[in-house]
């Protein structure tokens, strides 16, 4: 292992470790202080239009608590956030919020760095939370975070390119019942031959590091494959999961359709027919140059199985000013917060996915495109898979990763090296 990815892990197994004993200062003497509060807020968003949202909420609570509060809000980019976050979690610099990735909320439970909620959520009808959706984020019956996303992944598409290619839609192969992998391999292969345009482009572009369960696991699943189980079955290397992955490494490699790793072609300034997103990514196509649409997941022999891209958010529980975080938290996530957060971060509140205003949340959608994209499968959709030691697997199996991103790569052997990986951890 290299030595830099070594001093990560190390610092990953220091701030995961048993929780010490540390005192934290109450809100109440924040508040008494004749100087602001100083609030710190990490997220991976830096956009600045959902940062001032955000900021907002904030400004609602101070003045409905009646004290000042600064807030900083720290944008750590998505690659780097659970090493970057773990890391200042164990200095002075450590931030009294943040956002929890859904592959990393065990972990972050178990070490005891949230701050239970219950409590402060009282106020604002914690039983119109989704039950399935609060899952991942209790422990015990506590809850140590509210998801404010719970967002599942969805195809879309150049519109232009797939007329330029002379081949329906993913929406019309959709209609038609015929939206699978194979006709989507078909279908970025036949824009890259047609166009000279790559055919897909994976999430965020990250579909090869920081995101390659992301990527993967919408292929892995609908064949019947997963990475793990919950009661601590390894599948990655299963008969399943190599199909599925041997047909994404043949697009890149055999059809060269796919923006390969290293090429920074982005779909959203039409670089690519395709890309995998969720509902946040749709405002990159306000300015859009080209005609795009919305389609499903494709299909696989399993049938569609959608996947939930799912972020919580939590208070530090040895912060200074642990208390109002804590209050702020549930402030953040209340009825009416959430509503005007459901165009960008879909929620878990059933009051508002129930609602009508919520199909019309996202101006660039429509109802129907929303309805399909989103609503119908919050409830059905799976989350990515989890475990307590995920900062640790995902450190170590991304160097395994690594070996499957060339031509020559035998799949099957990548595969069990990288479930070998995983039963390091998962027992």
């Amino acid at each position: 292992m290299k030595t830099s990815l070594k001093r990560v892990l190390c610092a990953l197994l220091v701030v995961l470790a048993a929780a010490l004993p540390v005192m934290a200062q109450g809100a109440q003497e924040s508040a008494s202080s004749s100087s602001p509060v100083e609030i710190k807020i990490a997220t991976w968003t830096s956009n600045p239009d959902q940062l001032a949202l955000l900021g907002s909420f904030v400004d609602e609570f101070a003045a409905k608590e009646g004290v000042e509060i600064n807030a900083t809000f720290e944008s750590i980019t998505f690659d780097e956030y659970n090493t970057l976050l773990s890391l200042e979690l164990q200095g002075s610099e450590a931030p009294d919020i943040f956002w929890v990735l859904e592959t990393s909320a065990p972990a972050f439970i178990e070490s005891g760095l949230l701050a239970p909620l219950d409590e402060e959520l009282t106020e604002y009808d914690p039983s119109d939370f989704s039950p399935k959706a609060m899952e991942l984020w209790q422990k015990d019956g506590v809850t140590y975070a509210v998801p404010f996303s719970t967002s599942p992944f969805f195809v879309i598409y150049n519109a232009d390119l797939f007329s330029a290619a002379g081949i329906p839609t993913p929406d019309e192969l959709a209609k038609q019942g015929n939206w699978n992998w194979d006709t989507f391999r078909q279908s970025s292969k036949a824009i890259k031959d047609a166009t000279g345009v790559w055919g897909f482009q994976t999430v965020d572009g990250q579909g090869y590091d920081a995101r390659v369960l992301h990527n993967l696991c919408p292929i892995i699943r609908s064949y019947g494959g997963d990475a793990w189980t919950n009661d601590g079955e390894i599948l990655i290397n299963s008969p399943e999961s190599v199909e599925a992955v041997q047909l994404f490494h043949d697009m890149v490699y055999d059809d060269q359709s796919v923006v390969p790793p290293g090429d920074q072609s982005n779909f959203f300034a039409g670089a690519a027919g395709m890309t995998v997103a969720q509902v946040s990514r749709v405002s990159n196509l306000a300015e859009s140059d080209f005609a795009w649409g919305v389609a499903p997941m494709p299909a696989g022999p399993m049938g569609d199985v959608p996947i939930i891209g799912q972020a919580g958010i939590g208070a530090y529980s040895r912060g200074d000013n642990v208390e109002l975080a804590k209050k702020l938290v549930a402030y953040m996530t209340n009825e009416d917060c959430v509503a005007r957060m459901a165009g960008i971060w879909p929620p878990a509140r059933y009051s508002v996915l129930q609602s009508e205003d919520f199909l019309t949340s996202q101006p660039l959608l429509t109802a129907e495109q929303m309805e399909m994209a989103v609503g119908s499968s919050i409830e059905t959709g799976r989350v990515l898979p989890s475990h307590v030691m995920y900062p640790q697997i995902e450190v170590e199996s991304r160097i395994v990763w690594d070996r499957l991103w060339n031509a020559d790569a035998n799949v099957q052997e990548v595969l069990d090296a990288v479930a070998g990986v995983y039963a390091n951890y998962i027992k």
